[in-house]
């Protein structure tokens, strides 16, 4: 079996975490673009539990899988246009916001409405 070599955090070197950290340390972020990038990092590291202590063993149907891998594809997708987006001198405010937005997103999927 080809295991994939780990991120030095031991995470998946395409997941989203590692991706954002790596963001994370090869720009200069301010610290509010750093709280930012932490939250999407805390919220998928919070998301990937949640898929394996719930979702993975709830027997979803074709459809519920497709429906969950979709919204999953496009919470991943808005995160590296914002990391692209700031790294052809898109504005930290920009990045600051689609941050939280996505941290937002996963968020929402796992926490309780209040």
């Amino acid at each position: 079996m080809n295991v994939p070599k780990l991120h030095p955090t031991g995470l998946h070197p395409n997941s989203l975490s590692a991706l954002v950290l790596d963001f994370m340390t090869s720009n200069r972020l301010s610290l509010l673009g750093l709280a930012a990038a932490a939250d999407v990092v805390a919220a998928d590291c919070r998301n990937n539990e949640w898929v394996l202590t719930h979702v993975k063993p709830a027997s979803l149907n074709d459809a519920q899988w497709a429906a969950f891998l979709e919204e999953t594809q496009a919470t991943e997708d808005a995160c590296k246009a914002a990391m692209a987006a700031f790294e052809s001198n898109g504005s930290m405010e920009a990045l600051c916001a689609q941050f939280l937005d996505v941290a937002s997103r996963l968020n929402e999927r796992i926490l309780p409405p209040k």
